[in-house]
């Protein structure tokens, strides 16, 4: 009998320890993912309010004439930059319902890691402590194992809008990746082609987990089009400026954006298995 009572009570204890481990690996990850978002917020506010400002000034004639040639690459980069931190700041909030939009971030700032390092422009040391706090992020996140699963539903609608969005943005990408190795374009010295290839890898990065149904699906599918309603309007607006595609793919972004997010909005209610299928 006292065998029983001693075997059940180490039992209890070995629980309890195990219950306590598990506790305080849960409040590291906690504190570690949290820091990292703090961390980033500074550096936010250190060295990014005036280039997220132009997203606004940008248009004004007085800051389009300081930027010159630069204007739509710059205002792009702002474009990237903001739709990045939208995703990252957005999981200072019930994380574990926006997951999708973590992906994007992660996916979004790894791409402009890789060529700014592989190319050697730009400003790396702006860069890779955002990937470095970003990766933290992603790592220690609350969701834990979560992250990687897919919600109960998705949409076969969402899914064939980031299929037919592939092809071109990934296009765009290569080619202004096969700019960024010239040593006498400015554009490419200051990092502005890594840059726009980010700004091309953004819609998807979003969409993707969206269209799959991931926790958090609807507001990444709002970051999904954002920055390509809004690339869109700089390339409608400043057609000859180095970055643009163009009027008509210009337009035709815009109304890309539109119809991801009105089949995001519509699949919520919609009923139709093309709009959103379980499993």
């Amino acid at each position: 009998m006292t065998t029983s009572i001693d075997e059940a009570t180490y039992t209890d204890r070995a629980i309890g320890e195990t219950g306590e481990r598990r506790s305080v690996l849960a409040m590291a990850r906690t504190g570690v993912f949290y820091l990292s978002l703090l961390r980033a917020g500074v550096m936010t506010l250190l060295f990014l309010p005036g280039l997220l400002a132009l997203l606004v000034t940008g248009w004004t004639p007085a800051v389009g004439a300081e930027l010159g040639i630069h204007q739509l690459h710059v205002m792009g980069i702002a474009t990237v930059v903001a739709v990045f931190l939208l995703g990252l700041f957005a999981q200072a909030y019930r994380p574990r319902e926006r997951v999708a939009a973590m992906w994007g971030a992660f996916l979004t700032i790894l791409v402009v890691s890789l060529g700014t390092v592989e190319y050697g422009v730009g400003r790396p040391e702006e860069v890779l402590p955002f990937l470095l706090l970003t990766g933290l992020a992603f790592v220690a996140h609350p969701a834990g194992r979560r992250t990687f699963r897919r919600g109960d539903s998705y949409s076969p609608a969402l899914v064939a809008l980031v299929a037919i969005a592939a092809v071109p943005l990934l296009a765009f990408a290569g080619a202004q990746l096969s700019l960024s190795s010239s040593t006498l374009d400015p554009h490419a010295l200051d990092g502005h082609y890594v840059m726009m290839a980010g700004l091309a890898v953004a819609p998807l990065a979003y969409g993707v987990f969206a269209a799959f149904g991931f926790d958090g699906w609807r507001l990444a599918s709002w970051l999904a089009a954002l920055p390509m309603a809004y690339y869109g309007l700089l390339s409608v607006s400043f057609p000859l400026q180095s970055g643009s595609t163009g009027i008509v793919w210009g337009a035709a972004a815009i109304l890309w954006a539109i119809a991801f997010v009105t089949v995001a909005e519509y699949s919520r209610v919609g009923t139709a298995a093309m709009l959103r299928r379980e499993g």
